[in-house]
């Protein structure tokens, strides 16, 4: 609706992961090259928690894209099942697995000569566990830990990487055996005053703005009201953008924040 008016060619503050708006704060540049060090050198298992809106989903999906699909046999699980064995069973379809198995048993199976199939193809086998912190059951992780026994000498066939919020970190370390194989971690965290007007400045020039839009004053009340979370920047900026161009504004200042701000209370 207003991408001419402000003569943007997409829309720039939009909450779906696409992985050409993640902006890299210095947690994100060290999260990303964490997770790909883990993934490519096959270290078995890897933690990435975050607070709520943070990016963690964005950046999981950024690293994926960068993967060669040649090379790389990659499942995601957006929202993990309750139970272990509906977990592996989405795993086994996410690595694209099209047969049937009958109990827990047979997913095991299909599941190893998936990993050894793979392997003798040369390609890494990695999955993303995104929302990590709705398993509940702790039988559901020591399958995941399970997983992590499939490996040669020199080498995991599996690589796990969890993803959720902080309360995934304490539930990993109730269970030692698990705990103990999660060698690689990071964390996301609200962005500060810098990365705030970063991000902003990023998703403009990515969608094709050529000017300022925003104003300094209207950055520092946004990075103010947001705390630095991602996701509510980006709602914010959004809905500023919308009510910018119905009142016909030459650019987003400080006053139209506070307006918004306002709205919200």
């Amino acid at each position: 609706m207003y991408l001419e008016y402000w003569g943007l060619k997409e829309k720039p503050f939009e909450n779906t992961p696409d992985p050409r708006f993640l902006y890299y704060s210095r947690e994100h540049k060290e999260a990303m090259l964490t997770l790909q060090y883990a993934v490519t050198e096959n270290k078995g298992a890897a933690m990435l928690t975050g607070d709520y809106g943070c990016g963690k989903t964005l950046l999981v999906r950024a690293l994926i894209e960068e993967l060669d699909p040649q090379r790389f046999e990659v499942g995601l699980v957006v929202n993990p099942p309750p139970s272990g064995e509906e977990l592996l069973e989405e795993i086994l379809y996410q690595l694209g697995f099209e047969g049937r198995s009958d109990g827990r048993m047979e997913v095991m199976r299909n599941i190893e000569e998936l990993l050894y199939r793979n392997f003798q193809k040369d390609k890494i086998t990695t999955v993303f566990i995104d929302e990590a912190q709705l398993i509940r059951d702790e039988l559901t992780f020591e399958q995941i830990r399970l997983l992590l026994n499939y490996q040669l000498n020199d080498r995991f066939l599996l690589t796990v990487v969890l993803v959720g919020q902080p309360e995934l970190k304490p539930m990993v370390q109730r269970i030692p055996q698990l705990e103990q194989r999660v060698g690689l971690r990071s964390h996301l965290g609200p962005l500060g005053p810098e990365d705030t007007k970063g991000l902003i400045l990023h998703r403009l020039a990515v969608a094709g703005c050529d000017r300022e839009i925003f104003s300094e004053e209207a950055i520092s009340l946004i990075y103010q009201h947001t705390g630095g979370i991602p996701r509510k920047i980006v709602n914010i900026c959004d809905l500023a953008l919308l009510t910018g161009f119905i009142r016909k504004m030459g650019q987003i200042e400080a006053d139209l924040i506070e307006e918004l701000i306002e709205r919200e209370k």
